[in-house]
């Protein structure tokens, strides 16, 4: 058993997840757990730039370091800044949740006393206190390998979902967003984007289930970045689907409001479709059978939820090209759309 530690009141613990957006909205049930274990502590978050929006108006949270990770790994100066603001911090314990070899190694040399990470690793050297665990068996979910780490701390009750909280001015400018589209109550939200995070279903095959959703008397609107809208426009004009969209109209936080208005989300394995999970809609979640990208591991937190996957028991093809995905059928999307709708 690993020992834990003996935090006192005023003691600043700093939580560091680095990576993509879905990784750290599924740090989020272990960061609000140690905030409601040890209230008299201050919880801060070291989030990457990208990623680190979902964590504002989070009461859970104190306060936020945002990293430019690709300046943390060329630029010396920008490194000596990010070692300031982190020494300023004062923090008794950091725990590292992405193991990441450049952070780890700061961690180090900011001297913070208590630093926890896990074992098995060349830059494992950094921390003093190790958790043995791997993660490439996918035995069970993300957030569940993070709130191993609680093993650290004291026991108490732990936070199982992780949540984001849009702010009341997010949820005007998502409503005023939904209104100029035409969209009221009751739709359906499609974002046919990964990010290169994960494979994907084909845009194609999304804007035919944009058609199917229409013609059976939904609302369905479709989401993403300025390019991926452009991408969306580009399909459409080849094949004479006309669709109603939003694209590069939101910023992250507000595309949380818009997902909380949704009565359901159709996306690949990628952070927006955590981020309606964690502002409370239930989703359709698109997964490709490669086991390193297994809903196991990286599915929809929550009852409710429908995951889906290409028949074949292992995808062999190559990274980022998987034409497994074209075999997930638009009727079967479908008809999960419709399971969760009538429970909206």
């Amino acid at each position: 058993m690993s020992e834990q530690l003996d935090l006192n009141p005023g003691d600043r613990v700093l939580v560091s997840r680095t990576d993509r957006l879905g990784d750290l909205i599924l740090a989020l049930p272990f960061v609000e757990t140690l905030k409601l274990r040890y209230p008299e502590c201050r919880v801060d978050v070291l989030a990457s730039l990208y990623a680190s929006p979902i964590l504002e108006n989070n009461p859970h949270i104190d306060g936020i370091l945002r990293v430019q990770n690709d300046q943390l790994s060329t630029s010396r100066h920008y490194k000596k800044e990010m070692a300031h603001k982190i020494v300023k911090g004062k923090y008794r314990v950091a725990v590292a949740l992405y193991p990441e070899r450049l952070i780890s190694r700061l961690l180090y040399k900011c001297e913070i006393p208590e630093r926890i990470g896990t074992a098995g690793r060349f830059h494992s050297v950094y921390f003093n206190h190790r958790l043995l665990h791997s993660r490439k068996a996918n035995k069970k979910h993300e957030s569940e390998y993070n709130l191993d780490f609680l093993r650290y701390f004291r026991k108490g009750d732990t936070v199982k979902a992780p949540r984001v909280y849009p702010t009341e001015k997010e949820n005007l400018n998502a409503e005023r967003i939904l209104r100029n589209a035409g969209v009221d109550d009751g739709f359906v939200v499609i974002h046919p984007g990964s990010g290169g995070s994960a494979e994907r279903w084909p845009v194609e095959h999304f804007l035919q289930l944009y058609e199917r959703l229409e013609k059976s008397g939904r609302q369905v609107i479709v989401t993403g970045s300025e390019s991926e809208g452009e991408m969306v426009d580009a399909i459409c004009a080849q094949t004479g689907i006309r669709v109603n969209k939003i694209t590069g109209e939101t910023d992250l936080r507000t595309l949380g409001a818009v997902l909380a208005r949704a009565s359901a989300v159709v996306a690949n394995s990628t952070g927006p479709l955590h981020l309606a999970v964690a502002v409370g809609t239930k989703v359709v979640g698109l997964f490709p059978g490669r086991r390193i990208m297994s809903p196991v591991r990286w599915g929809p937190v929550g009852k409710g939820h429908r995951v889906l996957q290409p028949a074949t028991a292992e995808c062999t093809c190559p990274p980022l090209e998987c034409s497994c995905m074209k075999t997930i059928d638009v009727e079967m999307v479908a008809e999960a759309v419709e399971s969760i709708y009538g429970n909206a």
